[in-house]
């Protein structure tokens, strides 16, 4: 399963470029998050759409799930009312290999009352993986509308990507 972050030993794993069945371990960032996920009782899969050639892979994460040596490495302000997004863009091959591949990635957050904040995003390369990391305010157990506008590697038109999510602290 494309994205799948847990082996069937429990270890953090990404599916490599060599396709299915091969793995590689999860580096530095990805893996912090997928340990943060595992020992939170969280869910340790992202949500994930796929556009044609591209699977978008994408989730809200509470920044206190970061030490705050890792929070501080990539520049993520940590704190109870503090979340971000995590998206990852890969390239479907021929093969059923993924690759990963860079995207311009715009986001909007919505409350239920409508009041919305727009998302700045930074990129991230760890060896081969690329990711995006959004930040944004959230209030204790406000259900949260995200919309993202993802172009991969500055194709066109972008796609759009909407979910709901509730957040809390920890």
């Amino acid at each position: 399963m494309p994205g799948q972050w847990f082996s069937k030993r429990g270890e953090p794993v990404f599916h490599s470029a060599a396709g299915p069945g091969h793995h590689r371990r999860l580096s530095g960032f990805a893996r912090v998050l997928a340990c943060a996920f595992a020992l939170s009782g969280g869910v340790a899969l992202a949500e994930e759409q796929t556009f044609g050639d591209y699977t978008v892979h994408y989730q809200a994460v509470n920044s206190t799930f970061l030490t705050p040596e890792i929070a501080e490495q990539y520049d993520i302000v940590r704190s109870e009312r503090r979340a971000f997004l995590n998206v990852a863009v890969l390239r479907n091959e021929t093969d059923g290999s993924t690759t990963p591949v860079t995207a311009t990635l715009g986001g909007v957050k919505r409350n239920l009352l409508q009041q919305s904040e727009t998302i700045e995003f930074s990129q991230v390369r760890e060896g081969e993986a690329i990711y995006y990391i959004g930040q944004f305010d959230f209030s204790e157990g406000e259900v949260l509308r995200f919309t993202l506008e993802v172009s991969p590697e500055g194709h066109e038109p972008a796609h759009s990507i909407e979910w709901t999510t509730q957040l809390y602290r920890n």
